[in-house]
């Protein structure tokens, strides 16, 4: 049997790292994107449906920040292959590794093979096909699709799974020296401790090069991996064959065309090369600056890697922000950003190079065009913030860094740049490396531990809360892997009706550890399907018993079963255990329901005055729509107060037509030939979208409830706009009832206003605060007129001459209130300061009275000293802080 000598060894040798010293001949000519495609239409021709790729942002998984495998839109399908609604399947998956437990960010650009983004190309079973069928598949593919030369493939197989060895070498005839027996570690995948498990083989490539033996891991490259889901796994180990088995497979787009192109780094393929090239050009256009050529060629490759995974988060509307998504992002663009400060690119990096983008992806992926405008200006904006952070930050870094010998950036240092500045700690940890020098990241993480759990402690019942909801995620995955699910009725109902009551019974209960009950009935009259809709809540009646009377229980809100088709309820249970089949009948709180209609109706109808008045680039970032009010995030430049009363009006304009709202059920591509919009965020269904339709006006995929015509949406009112991040704006409104509850609430607080301020009618209130205005400017300059004369005839008690640092300081102590009357304030001994540094500019002036601190230097006589740095190094020796 051949031999393989297994390094574990996962870093690849530094001439490899930079793509220098080796050279493979081209096996074809063929792009990353005649890759792509050949691989779809090659699994479409034996059988499989072609889907497009998931979102980046999971659906319906919330222990993953971004999907980082092909296989991850189809983990419910492996958990219960009979509710696929196809049994094989391909796609070319978006897919990013940056950040949570799968994080390559750090090792960008340094490393052949590392990327934040990437494509997956996959193909995938759910009982339709054995190992022997898809292992000739992908040998099909290997050899007359990409035409890789055998001589140059190996597979390794896993050391009990006789049945895959004998396939390769009997079926497929590979030669036995070229099938490689390995360990449970390297060829046996599992989805977690318990779940669907199984061996797999791989499919290797040799380098060639010549560095390392033939039989040394090292040289060999994997490019495909097919997994058998043959078995589950439980808790205790046992593994049980599954009666539906399935197949996963994945191979990377990038490394496979590193392969096919002969190139020995990921970098060096055409799509990379396109946006490198537009680096360069951009670098050319800009002073150069002398680097290392291997320091150069990294930084290039980190902003092609960061601009492609940076592009595509934004378009799937993850906005850059300081939590989850919104903050890997952001570190995302900042590190891309110093590396084309480095490179010597100093003006704008990612949006100047989002074109070589379009040219390299924007075939395969159209909506790096559709979405260019609204992509750029998000960029742009986060670009222009961290300007001025990277300016400050290495400011602050630079001093640091001539004042300390022990070359460490303390955790103290770490976390007032992070928390501060909003300087990344990773960028910290890169710039002090550059420097020869170390940070204190574990002091930096205790010092940020304590500040989290400070912030948490306000909200008492965050812990309690965090519980519940592991709880009941947990519970919703079990009920899946048995097959519970529930018709949701809640569309059929007229939201302004006044009651509604369901005929339904239970079909799965469990009691949770505050008491409340988690059930699903069924069918479900009750909403919980997100879109920012918020849930529905009302109750259950539970039929009367020859014991015991009919009891009413609370449902506090709805939870979206993991098919998003319908709801779990949260039950005040009152400690009643609810039994499966029991029947009872549901109410939803149609005042609530209503409210909600009203608000989902109403954002249609902004988000199209927003298009109309600002233009078609803007998007949708986010929304919350309440029974009481709505919120709604959008990609734009600020708006006018113009602007603002022409959205209103065409809003209310829009309401007042009494337009009907139809709803038709059709195919996603169906859909876009009418012109929906779809939120980036949202993952639709190919064959079946909902869409909601107000003609003339909006059509937009849509999963929540609305009103039946638009009338119910007047009044309509903004009642503020404002800014939420880089390049994104939002509004909150309300809306019918709400609106006129609000604007009442307005009216009387202008006639309070008017009673106070003596204006006998409300057109004369701008009048009465204009001469109030008035006159609390003349006050306010007499004050500080009295306040000079004050600061400059101040009674001094006490004076010492001192040194802080290398400045001449003179410590000035008044008179205290008690000995000096109404002569105790925070603003007399600030002004005192001002003045003893405007008339004695040789001297620093530190001013104490009573409680009150002040610091003056003079910045002619002191030009490189600054008043805040004195101050804090005086009240290292006295209680209290302040700002000089």
């Amino acid at each position: 049997m051949y031999a393989w000598n297994r390094h574990r060894v996962s870093v690849v040798p530094r001439q490899l790292r930079v793509g220098l010293g080796l050279h493979l001949r081209t096996v074809s000519n063929m792009r990353a994107s005649e890759i792509r495609k050949r691989y779809a239409e090659y699994f479409e021709r034996t059988g499989h449906t072609r889907l497009p790729s998931a979102n980046i942002v999971p659906q319906n998984d919330p222990t993953l920040l971004f999907t980082n495998a092909g296989m991850v839109p189809f983990k419910q399908y492996f958990l219960q292959p009979q509710t696929s609604p196809y049994k094989m399947i391909t796609t070319a998956q978006k897919c990013v590794r940056a950040g949570g437990k799968h994080n390559d960010l750090d090792q960008v650009g340094y490393t052949p093979r590392h990327h934040t983004f990437f494509e997956m190309l996959g193909n995938f079973s759910f009982g339709a096909y054995d190992k022997q069928t898809v292992i000739r598949m992908a040998w099909k593919f290997v050899q007359e699709e990409l035409q890789l030369p055998i001589d140059r493939l190996r597979v390794t197989v896993l050391e009990s799974d006789h049945e895959t060895y004998e396939i390769w070498r009997d079926q497929i005839k590979l030669d036995p020296k070229q099938i490689v027996r390995c360990r449970e570690e390297d060829n046996f995948w599992s989805m977690g401790n318990e779940g669907p498990c199984g061996p797999c083989t791989e499919i290797f490539w040799d380098t060639q090069d010549t560095r390392y033996a033939a039989d040394d891991e090292r040289r060999w490259l994997e490019f495909w991996n097919i997994v058998f889901m043959q078995f589950h796994r439980s808790s205790d180990g046992t593994l049980t064959p599954l009666s539906t088995p399935c197949v996963d497979t994945g191979m990377g787009l990038e490394r496979i065309a590193s392969i096919v192109q002969g190139k020995t780094n990921n970098f060096d393929t055409d799509e990379f090369q396109i946006i490198i090239r537009g680096v360069d050009q951009l670098q050319r256009s800009h002073a150069i600056r002398p680097l290392d050529a291997q320091v150069e060629v990294a930084y290039k490759r980190i902003v092609a890697d960061h601009l492609r995974a940076s592009a595509f988060l934004v378009s799937e509307g993850v906005h850059p922000s300081n939590t989850g998504r919104g903050y890997v992002l952001r570190r995302i663009i900042r590190r891309a950003v110093r590396a084309g400060r480095l490179l010597g690119i100093d003006g704008p990096v990612l949006p100047a190079l989002y074109s070589s983008l379009e040219a390299a992806m924007g075939a395969a992926y159209p909506e790096l065009t559709e979405r260019r405008d609204s992509v750029i200006a998000v960029l742009q904006a986060e670009e222009s913030a961290f300007a001025k952070t990277l300016d400050k930050g290495m400011s602050l870094l630079t001093k640091l860094f001539a004042s300390n010998a022990a070359k460490v950036v303390s955790a103290e240092d770490t976390f007032a740049l992070y928390d501060t500045h909003g300087f990344p700690v990773d960028l910290t940890q890169i710039i002090a490396r550059d420097h020869g020098w170390t940070v204190d990241v574990d002091g930096f993480n205790a010092i940020q531990s304590k500040s989290r759990e400070r912030n948490k402690a306000s909200w008492k019942s965050g812990a309690t809360r965090t519980q519940i909801s592991d709880e009941i995620s947990s519970k919703l995955a079990e009920w899946q892997t048995h097959g519970i699910s529930t018709r949701f009725c809640g569309y059929e109902i007229d939201p302004e009706q006044a009651s509604m009551e369901q005929h339904s019974q239970v079909v799965a209960s469990s009691m949770l550890s505050n008491g409340d009950a988690l059930i699903v009935v069924d069918p479900c009259p009750f909403y919980a399907r997100g879109g920012g809709q918020e849930p529905d809540t009302g109750s259950l009646t539970v039929s009367a018993s020859a014991c015991e009377a009919p009891r009413t229980l609370a449902v506090k809100h709805a939870v979206a079963l993991p098919n998003g088709q319908a709801a779990a309820l949260c039950v005040d249970a009152q400690h009643t255990d609810l039994q499966v089949s029991q029947p009872v009948v549901a109410a939803i709180d149609m005042q609530r329901r209503n409210g909600c209609a009203v608000h989902h109706t109403a954002t249609h109808l902004l988000h199209a005055a927003l298009r109309q008045v600002m233009g078609d680039t803007v998007t949708q970032a986010g929304s919350l729509v309440r029974p009481d009010s709505l919120r709604f995030d959008f990609t734009s430049t600020a708006l006018s107060d113009d602007q603002l009363r022409e959205v209103e009006r065409l809003v209310n304009r829009f309401a007042l037509a009494s337009t009907p709202v139809n709803v038709t059920h059709t195919t996603l591509e169906a859909a876009k030939e009418q012109g929906a919009m779809a939120l980036f965020t949202e993952k639709y269904q190919a064959d079946n979208v909902r869409m909601v339709r107000v003609s003339n006006v909006s059509v937009e995929l849509c999963s929540g409830t609305h009103l039946r015509t638009t009338r119910g949406v007047f009044p309509f009112q903004i009642t503020s706009e404002g800014s939420v991040g880089a390049g994104t704006r939002r509004i909150d409104a309300v809306a019918g009832v709400a609106a006129s509850k609000w604007l009442q609430q307005q009216f009387a607080y202008a006639q309070n206003a008017a009673h106070i301020l003596n204006a006998k009618q409300l057109s004369k209130l701008c009048d009465a605060v204009h001469r109030l205005n008035d006159t609390n400017k003349t006050l306010r300059s007499d004050a500080a007129k009295w306040l000079r004369v004050a600061a400059v005839n101040a009674q001094t008690v006490a004076t010492h001459a001192t040194t802080l640092g290398s400045v001449p300081t003179v410590i000035h102590i008044l008179a205290s209130e008690s000995s000096a009357p109404h002569t105790s304030d925070a603003r007399l001994v600030a002004e005192r300061a001002c003045h003893l540094r405007d008339t004695q500019p040789q001297n620093a002036h530190v001013v104490i009275q009573d409680t009150h601190i002040a610091l003056a230097v003079n910045s002619i006589s002191f030009p490189d000293v600054q008043a805040g740095a004195l101050l804090r190094e005086l009240l290292k020796k006295l209680p209290g802080k302040g700002g000089g």
